[in-house]
C-alpha cells in the first residue's frame, strides 16, 4: 500500500537540511526547466557522456519503468549568490503499511544505480537528502544503498538459429542498404517501422510490454529534438531487415534498441 504524497514546488528550509544546501524533492513531472539546465550543467562539468544519465532519459524512465514504485528526484542545490545544482539523486520511496517509510537510490532496470553528484560533495549531499526526508511531515528514512535485486532486467533469449557469431564494428547485413535517420519529423515513422520489425522477429517484442514501447517512443522523440538520436534502418529487396536506435553523439553514443538479427551502425 503506497501512501506517500509528493507535494510539488516546496523545499524544507533551515538547519535540518544542512548548512549551505537546499534540497528539492520532485516527481518527474515537477522537474522544471531551471533544474534540467542545472542537471545538464552537472553532467557537462563532470564529462558524463552516457545519454542514459540525461534528464530526457531518466525522467521518462521514472514515468514508464517505475514498476509500481514511487519515484522522486532529490535535487541538491549549493546555496550561493547564484545557486548551483550539485547533485541529482533518483529515489524509490516506499511507505508500506505498518512499517516505516524508506527511500533508496533508484535507476532504470538494467543499469547500475548511482547518484549524479559533483566530486567531493557526495557525503554532504547524501546527508542533506537524508535530513530533508526526515524533516517531511511524514518522515522518510534514507538508505543510500540501492535495494539488492532491484536492478534486475528480464533479458530476451536469442534463438539458437539466430546466433550468427560476433559481428565486426560497422557490419551491415549482406546485400542491404542502410539509411540513417536523424530528422525529428521522420523519427516517429522510423521508430514505428523498427517496432513493427521487432514484433515480427523477436520472441519477446517491445510492443508486448506497453510501458517499454512508450519509453522507446518518448525517448526517441525527445532525443531527436536535441539532435542526439540516429536510427539506422537496413533494407534488402525493398523490405526492412534490421534497425538500431542510437542515443547520444560522438564517444558517448550507444546502440540502445535493436530489431532484426544484426546491429546496424549509424
Amino acid at each position: 500500500m503506497q501512501r506517500f504524497v509528493l507535494i510539488q514546488g516546496g523545499h524544507v528550509a533551515g538547519p535540518a537540511v544542512g548548512a549551505g544546501w537546499r534540497v528539492d524533492l520532485k516527481a518527474a513531472a515537477g522537474v522544471d526547466a531551471e533544474a534540467i539546465a542545472g542537471w545538464r550543467g552537472l553532467l557537462a562539468r563532470n564529462a558524463v557522456l552516457d545519454p542514459r544519465t540525461d534528464p530526457d532519459y531518466l525522467l521518462t524512465a521514472a514515468r514508464h519503468l517505475a514498476g509500481g514504485e514511487t519515484i522522486a528526484f532529490a535535487l541538491a542545490w549549493e546555496q550561493r549568490p547564484e545557486p548551483i545544482l550539485r547533485g541529482v539523486v533518483p529515489l524509490a520511496i516506499a511507505e508500506p503499511l505498518f512499517r516505516a517509510s524508506r527511500a533508496r537510490p533508484w535507476w532504470p532496470p538494467g543499469l547500475t544505480a548511482r547518484s549524479l553528484v559533483d566530486p567531493g560533495r557526495g557525503a554532504a549531499i547524501h546527508a542533506a537528502v537524508a535530513a530533508h526526508l526526515r524533516a517531511r511531515p511524514r518522515p522518510v528514512a534514507y538508505d543510500p544503498q540501492p535495494r539488492e535485486g532491484a536492478l534486475s532486467v528480464r533479458r530476451r533469449t536469442v534463438p539458437p538459429e539466430s546466433v550468427l557469431g560476433v559481428r565486426p564494428e560497422g557490419y551491415v547485413p549482406p546485400n542491404a542498404t542502410v539509411e540513417t535517420i536523424r530528422e525529428p519529423e521522420r523519427v516517429r515513422d522510423a521508430v514505428e517501422a523498427l517496432l513493427a520489425l521487432d514484433a515480427r522477429t523477436a520472441r519477446r517484442p517491445i510492443i508486448a510490454e506497453p510501458q517499454e514501447a512508450a519509453m522507446v517512443r518518448v525517448v526517441t522523440r525527445l532525443f531527436a529534438r536535441r539532435q542526439q538520436l540516429a536510427i539506422a534502418l537496413a533494407s534488402r529487396a525493398g523490405g526492412l531487415v534490421a534497425g538500431t536506435i542510437h542515443l547520444g553523439q560522438g564517444h558517448g553514443a550507444i546502440a540502445w534498441r535493436h530489431a532484426g538479427p544484426d546491429p546496424v551502425p549509424a
